[in-house]
């Protein structure tokens, strides 16, 4: 039996932080989801993810210093932004920071699925 990859969603949305995880557990992901990069950063002292999807303006922090942060424990944490901030400027700092992937906001479940297609290599 092939093991379910297991995300690590961050975004400070309440509505957004139940529903995307949510419509993901449909589409085969195991998801956790985390509010702040303090939730985050406890998540992953007890736990193993695959991909983190971020946004990328979190109330005690923001997406690129929490993948980098994670990266100290899980190296090959593979990460997914998730923002309303799509200029070529933004998508160069999140690349900066190890992003394999900048989604501007609305993203579509779609566009999230096609991006585990590329990190992970899977359909």
């Amino acid at each position: 039996m092939e093991s379910r990859p297991q995300l690590l969603f961050v975004d400070d949305e309440s509505s957004i932080r139940v529903l995307m995880p949510a419509v993901l557990a449909r589409h085969g992901f195991q998801v956790t989801a985390a509010g702040t990069v303090s939730e985050a950063l406890n998540l992953i002292a007890t736990h193993h993810f695959d991909v983190l999807v971020s946004d990328l303006g979190l109330p005690d922090g923001d997406g690129c210093m929490l993948l980098r942060e994670l990266r100290k424990r899980q190296p090959k944490l593979a990460g997914i932004v998730v923002s309303g901030h799509g200029l070529d400027s933004d998508i160069e700092r999140t690349r900066s920071a190890g992003f394999a992937e900048h989604l501007t906001k609305p993203v579509s479940v779609d566009a999230l699925k096609q991006a585990f297609v590329r990190l992970l290599g899977k359909k």
